[in-house]
């Protein structure tokens, strides 16, 4: 019979977060009772975006899986950790923490004051030498990470690092694997490698990941990082070695290829590795493999592995020991269980039984914990005022007319301070027109990113430099959006081609017809048109106004733009002057497109 008691854990992860909550058996297993999954758009690399999304991401979980006002252990992506094992020499086991903190000292390329970090054995006791692992962080990197978890409701029980939270899920749910093996975790931004050999461990963090291979993908095919992730998810797998024949499509057999390339370059870097532990950590080779986290989803990485090691691979699932409630389909959980090597992990810290037990303290927890462990002695106090104030009866009658002289007093103050009341009031009400405004501006933030993809796709769709624009706005019914227009190039240029002023009708005159057009509500449900307006210059060329009309042809094959019939009614949406003049060396054109769906523009 599962412990009513819940065990909440998040793993915080380079583009994905994930959430599972557990339960206990009678007996101390760990059962499954629901789990979720958050992806995170975007590359991972970029730090500026990290915590936006992040917070995004957590708040998202939570609401899906309620756990607002629970209190749970998270972990933390093994780059974003300064580790470091270091050999101790024999000490009495009252100095070690004294030497351990010398050795911290040293080793921490920080303050020690200015980071949060923690040690752990990991090599057996009955060794002259013993085998510590440091690991730290900056305290103000982590207390941005945990205010993003607070800021979603649920509040912190421990912080654990991702490399060591599976290596205790692999103890976990693989106790019979007695060779030498080593999980290869492959994350987005970094791939962390957890050896596990008898009696010892040793982790170490690789900036090769999933991100990696989608920059190659994105520099080889000329795409977005969005675009390229999109396509290693969906058609990607790695060109197998050998005389196997390539993909019939030519462009997914190119694709694997690219994959490839990338991946040997990880294999080389996961190599060198295993010659450092085997040199400098007195570890042995490798018998068997493991490989998790979101790169195990990629086609023939598993064969790859093997073909380079010519050792056993295979994917590690993290709940081969863990049971499954009710709720949870099997098939999809095991499936996914490569992904849950932290979540397991931290459950197993949270239930309490680990091998390994670091932990990384935000400021806010270890306020929190020094005040849970203060509240026995300030009860104690509590309890001992109580029996002097029992004991002084006699004093407390002839206090009493004291005392209610102080009461008046107070109650006069507090008469003065209810006239403030009012004004409390008034100014609560301003605090929450604000904080309205503010959503506002928030919503706009979050859809930030639309206007970057969509010039981004103007800027793709160029296909010589004949052409270029000068002014980029949004309309709405024939009015700007902006206060002033978007310039992308120097205004002088347009005005030295004849000028600024439009070359479309005036907004009153009739719409083009058959255009079709962007809508959305306004506050009194009218449908508002909302296009595009471009204002360039084309200089003098062999094919004349040709090059605008192409351009503009290929804006009917844009995701933003809603104009499937602009190569057939070209004259609706696109203008441009004749370039016959001799004396100019550039002509003017303006191209309005309608948008599909638009960012809402609130006043």
């Amino acid at each position: 019979m599962a412990d009513s008691k819940n065990l909440v854990v998040l793993n915080l992860g380079s583009q994905r977060v994930g959430a599972a909550v557990f339960g206990k058996t009678s007996g101390g297993d760990l059962i499954l009772k629901k789990y979720e999954f958050s992806e995170m758009m975007g590359d991972p690399s970029v730090d500026a975006t990290r915590l936006p999304q992040l917070k995004v991401a957590v708040a998202e979980i939570s609401e899906r899986l309620r756990l607002k006002g629970t209190t749970a252990w998270y972990a933390v992506a093994g780059h974003s950790v300064f580790t470091r094992f270091v050999k101790l020499p024999p000490v009495s086991a009252d100095k070690v923490d004294q030497i351990v903190e010398f050795e911290a000292r040293q080793n921490v390329p920080f303050p020690i004051n200015e980071v949060s970090w923690d040690y752990e054995f990991v090599s057996p006791a009955d060794y002259g030498e013993r085998e510590v692992v440091l690991v730290a962080m900056k305290s103000d990197a982590l207390n941005d990470i945990n205010d993003q978890v607070v800021a979603s409701g649920v509040q912190t029980n421990g912080v654990d690092i991702a490399p060591t939270a599976i290596y205790n899920a692999f103890r976990y749910s693989y106790p019979e694997v007695d060779e030498p093996c080593v999980l290869i975790d492959l994350g987005a931004r970094s791939t962390n490698l957890v050896f596990v050999e008898s009696g010892k461990m040793f982790t170490r963090n690789i900036l090769v990941g999933g991100a990696t291979v989608t920059g190659a993908i994105a520099k080889e095919f000329n795409l977005g990082f969005g675009d390229a992730e999109q396509q290693k998810v969906s058609q990607g797998f790695i060109a197998l070695g050998g005389s196997v024949a390539d993909h019939s499509d030519p462009g997914i057999a190119e694709l694997s290829k690219v994959i490839r390339n990338s991946m040997t370059r990880l294999h080389g870097e996961i190599l060198r590795t295993f010659n450092y532990y085997r040199a400098q950590q007195g570890g042995s080779a490798p018998q068997r493999i493991f490989l998790c986290g979101g790169g195990a989803h990629l086609g023939y990485v598993v064969e790859f592995f093997q073909e380079k090691f010519k050792v056993p691979v295979e994917t590690f699932n993290a709940l081969r020991g863990v049971q499954l409630a009710q709720g949870v389909n099997p098939a999809s959980a095991n499936q996914e269980g490569h992904l849950m090597g932290e979540l397991v992990g931290l459950a197993l810290r949270a239930k309490g039984a680990c091998p390994v037990e670091v932990e990384l303290v935000p400021d806010a927890l270890a306020t929190s914990r020094d005040a849970a462990k203060r509240a026995p002695a300030l009860v104690m106090a509590g309890l001992c005022l109580w029996g002097v104030l029992g004991a002084s009866t006699v004093y407390v009658k002839k206090a009493d007319e004291a005392v209610n002289k102080k009461i008046d007093q107070v109650q006069s103050k507090f008469d003065k301070l209810s006239n403030f009341s009012s004004s409390i009031a008034k100014l609560n009400g301003q605090l929450e027109d604000l904080k309205a405004q503010s959503a506002q501006l928030e919503e706009a933030v979050n859809e930030r990113s639309y206007w970057v993809r969509m010039l981004a796709d103007l800027n793709n769709r160029f296909d010589n430099d004949f052409l270029w624009l000068t002014h980029v706005e949004p309309l709405k019914n024939g009015t700007s959006l902006s206060a002033n227009l978007v310039t992308v190039a120097g205004s002088s240029s347009m005005d030295a081609a004849g000028g600024t002023g439009s070359l479309f009708p005036p907004p009153n005159a009739p719409a083009p017809a058959g255009a079709s057009t962007a809508a959305d509500a306004s506050n009194d449900g009218a449908p508002q048109k909302v296009e595009l307006r471009m204002l360039g210059l084309y200089r003098k060329n062999d094919e004349g106004q040709e090059v605008v009309y192409r351009f503009a042809k290929t804006l009917a094959k844009s995701e933003f733009v809603d104009a499937p019939d602009i190569e057939s009614k070209l004259n609706d949406y696109c203008k441009a002057e004749a370039g016959v003049g001799e004396d100019r060396y550039a002509y003017r054109f303006e191209i309005r497109v309608p948008l599909k769906a638009p960012m809402n523009f609130k006043k």
